[in-house]
């Protein structure tokens, strides 16, 4: 009995100094030893990089492998999910703590502001808290590619519960939203085209104070990235009429998560989504989308010209800098499209096709003087040729005949 008790001892002294020894477990920070999961998933958090600890959010004695010991006095398990807003508040909204880090301290409360905090101060346990989007343990910073707030993640960390039927039924909230969103110009660009300053669910809706735009702020929410665009549709006839039909402006024709970037072609045929075939509207449309296509075929000829030249070669670096001129006016014609003016769209497009037009007939100009260069040059090697075959056989039938 007594070596048993012997060897009892020895081992839990191993152990003991195993646990002290242990990454991420320091003299002060036991709870590993019975919570082995969440110390792991702790340790390569951004709160363990920066020394918080367990206890800074659960309370209790971390000084001690005594369960009960531990759990005494001010210990959280924060099962309760209405308390994590509040203890993450503890110092995220905090200015002495989060100045360092250079870390707003406003998030809690937008949250409060926000749908996700206003169900949760409601006593509705299923909506989100901090904890459902940034990780329980794990927390990483939000530009770890690894972070569940990384801008890439953000569709699928809010899908985990806005792409669930069941759960978004009592509210009444569409689940096809991320589906929608990764079907969308949006999505594709974010997702399969790895553009990183693609928008996200957060950058319409917000982080924090998540919400829905409002009714008649939809052309702001998309007028944050698409400020010439916002300025058209503001300035042109669509503004005024959508807010007396009731319709969400920008989304009436592009949508609202399976975003669509309505080709120049397809103007007229949206048009007809709204207004009768054959209408004015329809008509101003085709004419709009005639204005730019004839622009693009004629910086396309303008274009083909150029490489046309290059093989000669020719210099073409004046052709070069005025066909990037002609294109920048084509592409400040396209977000005029929102003004519904035809007006408007002809005078860049005029500009853009003119400029085309004079790079082309100036190429054929150098291209028929070269060619011409080229005929001249021709003409008098050949003649230079038969001057001198005809002297040389000249000069061949003399020695023949002193020869004789």
């Amino acid at each position: 009995m007594k070596r048993n008790a012997a060897t009892m001892t020895n081992a839990l002294a191993i152990a003991a100094l195993l646990v002290l020894s242990a990454p991420g477990v320091g003299a002060t920070e036991q709870c590993g030893e019975c919570h082995p999961e969440e110390r792991v998933s702790f340790a390569s958090s951004v709160h363990a990089r920066e020394g918080v600890g367990c206890t800074s959010c659960h309370g209790g004695d971390d000084t001690t492998l005594d369960s009960q010991s531990a759990h005494r006095g001010e210990f959280r398990s924060l099962s309760d999910r209405s308390e994590i807003p509040g203890v993450c508040a503890e110092c995220h909204a905090s200015q002495e703590r989060m100045r360092p880090y250079n870390l707003p301290v406003d998030q809690y409360a937008l949250y409060q502001t926000s749908r996700h905090g206003m169900a949760v101060a409601g006593g509705d346990d299923r909506a989100a808290v901090c904890t459902d989007c940034h990780g329980a343990h794990e927390i990483r910073a939000a530009d770890d590619p690894q972070s569940t707030v990384y801008g890439r993640n953000i569709p699928d960390t809010c899908g985990r519960c806005h792409a669930d039927a069941a759960l978004m039924e009592p509210y009444g909230l569409d689940p096809q939203v991320t589906a929608n969103y990764r079907s969308g110009v949006h999505g594709k660009a974010l997702l399969d085209a790895h553009q990183s300053a693609a928008p996200n669910c957060t950058s319409c809706h917000g982080v924090h104070g998540g919400a829905p735009p409002s009714f008649g702020d939809i052309d702001k929410v998309c007028g944050s990235c698409h400020e010439k665009a916002r300025r058209a549709f503001l300035a042109g006839a669509h503004y005024e009429g959508m807010l007396a039909a009731e319709l969400p402006e920008c989304a009436a024709c592009h949508a609202h998560h399976a975003i669509r970037q309505i080709d120049v072609a397809a103007i007229a045929s949206s048009c007809s989504e709204c207004h009768d075939q054959g209408s004015a509207q329809v008509l101003l449309g085709e004419k709009i989308r005639t204005l730019i296509l004839a622009a693009e075929q004629e910086l396309q000829k303008a274009e083909e010209r150029i490489r046309e030249a290059q093989r000669i070669p020719l210099e073409v670096e004046d052709h070069l800098s005025r066909l990037e001129e002609a294109r920048t006016y084509l592409t400040e014609a396209h977000p005029l499209v929102h003004t519904v003016s035809q007006e408007a769209v002809e005078e860049l497009t005029r500009r853009a096709r003119s400029i085309a037009e004079e790079i082309q007939h100036e190429i054929y100009a150098e291209l028929d003087r070269t060619v011409a260069h080229v005929g001249l040059a021709g003409f008098w090697f050949y003649l230079i040729m038969t001057l001198a075959i005809l002297w040389a056989y000249k000069r061949r039938l003399r020695r023949g005949k002193s020869g004789s």
